[in-house]
Parts: structure tokens; C-alpha cells; sequence
């Protein structure tokens, strides 16, 4: 199967050299590797032009996770004519073994699926926390979803990451691609709009990345609030439905394993986390009544809210 890479970047090269030579290795070598860089200050983008890769650099503040992996593709498809599958990466995961690309795109290859997404395993070093959390949202079991989940699932349904993922090119272009304008959860809706499409999606397990980061409260807050901002805008093409209930689920189950696993002083640090997001996510289901200054210096993605076209504290 004919593959293209696209990996968007930002101040990449504490990654950059590792992915790029995990890729190199691959069973299944990618037809092209596509950079996206915003402007990078450190060097980035050079670094990826001398390890072969085509590179397009954009204004930081053009960047956009929709819009932008648009650009990426469409650069793909003109380098590679006959590109099959487009696989997307973020610039800190790091393939876990020579058959990472070969695993994600078997579900397209065999026509299970027209997407597929990863399994993201913990960074050697990361907290106990993040470990179980990566584990909760990334279980060693493959599954296949089709539109049914959409009435059953609630949020779980749409449930992508594009820290690594694969799509059909022909579904990619026939769904539309990503959302142009979005604050993050790009992946979500390509999600939705395959399933909509009567697409299947597959979580091709045995697909391995490293991935994984440990925030601090402040920015637990800070993504959830984008997380709920994301979700008040396009709550109508992917269900919020159950939300609550999985965040509830997956804090007792955590708090459980860290009392049972000799970790019991982290509960307090894992509660603290809780109610960061907790509150994050309430604000940004409210981003509509919030002045676009509060949501420029609280919110993760500053750059997004700077040029947001609504108006401020407007329904």
C-alpha cells in the first residue's frame, strides 16, 4: 500500500531525528514524509529537508490542527499521485517497532476499515498517572466501530487521535478531510464524518507509539477548557454524550490502582488533575459567554482564540 506521512511541527528537534529514523526502518516505508512546520525557531524545518522529507513552512499563527493536516495532504497527493492512505503523526510519538505503519494501515489495506488509530504506550519515566491513563484510553484489544456506536457509545464512538493515524485517501477527500477551523479534536470529526458516511473505523492495536506527557494543573485546565470549547462547536456532529460518566469511571479505577499498586500519595495529585479538567471542560462548554481575552490566556491553543472569528462574549 502506497502511504504518505504528514507530521505537523513546532519546535521539533528534541523528536524529530527519532521519529524520522523509526519511519526510515519501517516494513512498509512511507512513498513521502510530509512536514508541516509553524515556523519553527529551532531549526526544524532544516532538519527535516536534510533527512528527506518535503517541508512546507507556514506563520505559527496560520496554524491550525484542521486546516493545516488539510495542508499536508493535499501536498502528499502531489507528490505521490498514486498515495493510497495518508497517515498522520504528531511530532513527539515515536514508532514503537519496524512494523508500526504495516499494523495501522491493515485495516484500510484489507478493507476492514477506511481509518484507523494507534495504541499509545507511556514514555519510560511517565508518572504513574499518565501511565494508567495512556492504558484506560489505549487497552492492548483491537476494535472496529461503524456507525451504530454513534447511538450507543456516546462520546466513545468518535473516539481518533492523530497522534497516529491512517485514513483512505478516497474516504479522506470524499468526507472532506478535517474541519479547516478548530481549536483541537481535529481527529473527532473526521471520525464523525466517516461514520456518518457509513465508514468504518478501526483501533488497530498492534499499532505501538510512544507517546505520552505529564501536564501540570495549569495546563490540565487549559487543554480541557479547548476540549470544551471544541465540544459546545461541534457537539452536533460528535455526541458529548456519557462524557461525565467516563471521566467518573476512569477517576475511580485510578484512584483504585493507585492505592492498590503502592502509589496511594499520588491520589491526592490524581483528585487535584480531576478537578482541573473537571472545571476546564465546564468553562469551555460555556466559551460562547467568555471574553476572548480569558479564553487567549487560560486556553491551551493561545493562537487559535487570537484570531477566533467570534465575537467576544457573544451567544
Amino acid at each position: 500500500m502506497r502511504v504518505a506521512v504528514i507530521i505537523p511541527t513546532w519546535k521539533a528537534r528534541p523528536w524529530l531525528a527519532r521519529q524520522l529514523a523509526a519511519l526510515a526502518t519501517q516494513q512498509l516505508r512511507p512513498a513521502a514524509v510530509v512536514v508541516i512546520d509553524s515556523s519553527s525557531p529551532d531549526g526544524s524545518a532544516e532538519l527535516a529537508r536534510r533527512l528527506g522529507c518535503r517541508v512546507e513552512v507556514i506563520p505559527q499563527s496560520e496554524f491550525d490542527h484542521g486546516g493545516s493536516r488539510n495542508r499536508g495532504a493535499a501536498l502528499a497527493c502531489a507528490a505521490v499521485a498514486d498515495v493510497e492512505a495518508l497517515c498522520f503523526l504528531t511530532q513527539d510519538a515515536l514508532p514503537e517497532s519496524s512494523r508500526f505503519l504495516a499494523e495501522l494501515v491493515a485495516p484500510i489495506a484489507d478493507g476492514r476499515a477506511a481509518a484507523a488509530y494507534a495504541r499509545q504506550l507511556p514514555y519510560p519515566g511517565a508518572s504513574p498517572i499518565e501511565a494508567f491513563v495512556r492504558g484506560w484510553n489505549y487497552p492492548a484489544e483491537p476494535e472496529l466501530r461503524d456507525a451504530a456506536a454513534l447511538a450507543t457509545r456516546g462520546v466513545r464512538a468518535c473516539f481518533f487521535s492523530n497522534v497516529a493515524s491512517a485514513v483512505a485517501r478516497a474516504d479522506f477527500q470524499a468526507v472532506g478531510g478535517f474541519p479547516e477551523r478548530t481549536v483541537m479534536n481535529e481527529d473527532m470529526v473526521l471520525c464523525a464524518r466517516l461514520l456518518r458516511a457509513g465508514r468504518r473505523v478501526a483501533y488497530a492495536a498492534a499499532a505501538e507509539v510512544r507517546h505520552s506527557h505529564d501536564y501540570a494543573l495549569r495546563q490540565h485546565l487549559a487543554r480541557y477548557l479547548d476540549i470544551g470549547a471544541f465540544f459546545s462547536r461541534f457537539g452536533d456532529l460528535v455526541p458529548a454524550g456519557g462524557a461525565g460518566g467516563e471521566g467518573q469511571r476512569l477517576v475511580r479505577a485510578l484512584v483504585l490502582h493507585l492505592q492498590r499498586s503502592g502509589h496511594a500519595e499520588l491520589v491526592p495529585r490524581a483528585l487535584a488533575e480531576s478537578a482541573a479538567k473537571l472545571l476546564g471542560w465546564q468553562l469551555g462548554r460555556r466559551e460562547r459567554w467568555l471574553p476572548g481575552w480569558f479564553k487567549r490566556r487560560v486556553g491551551m491553543h493561545g493562537a487559535f482564540w487570537a484570531r477566533d472569528g467570534r465575537q467576544e462574549g457573544a451567544p
